[in-house]
């Protein structure tokens, strides 16, 4: 870039600005300030709403189950059989690290099919909850 004419320079005017714009006061410092705290609040909200952690399936089934407990038994079944199908669901989803628990799954859904539409199922409702916490290995440990 070429250097400027000091005539050219000396012919300019000088800058014109608002009346007050050099002045900075205290409610420039309080705008500043006010805009940084509603900033940082905006950012902490979505970063808690990026990073906060979630639950596992496995943790919804278990808790689930435990609610379940207090239906009556027809509806604590129905309850179970919805619950099996989401963890098969998800296990299937997982494709080999799923395999075991989808097999698991599998043959406790089979047996919940043969007895949902009964009258009086035979299945125990707490052995059924013990065999699908077992099958997603959060059942007690021996």
């Amino acid at each position: 870039m070429a250097a400027a004419d000091p005539d050219l320079v000396e012919q300019l005017r000088p800058v014109r600005l608002p009346p007050g714009f050099d002045a900075f006061d205290w409610h420039g410092a309080l705008a500043i300030f006010s805009l940084a705290l509603l900033a940082g609040l905006v950012l902490a909200l979505m970063l808690r709403a990026l990073t906060a952690p979630r639950r596992s399936l496995a943790a919804e089934a278990k808790d689930g189950l435990d609610t379940a407990r207090g239906l009556s038994p027809a509806e604590r079944f129905v309850r179970q059989a919805a619950i099996v199908a989401a963890l098969k669901r998800d296990a299937e989803a997982k494709g080999k690290r799923g395999e075991l628990a989808y097999a698991r799954l599998a043959a406790i859904r089979a047996g919940i099919d043969a007895e949902l539409y009964r009258p009086h199922p035979a299945l125990d409702s707490d052995a059924l909850d013990a065999a699908i916490l077992g099958a997603i290995g959060k059942g007690e440990r021996r």
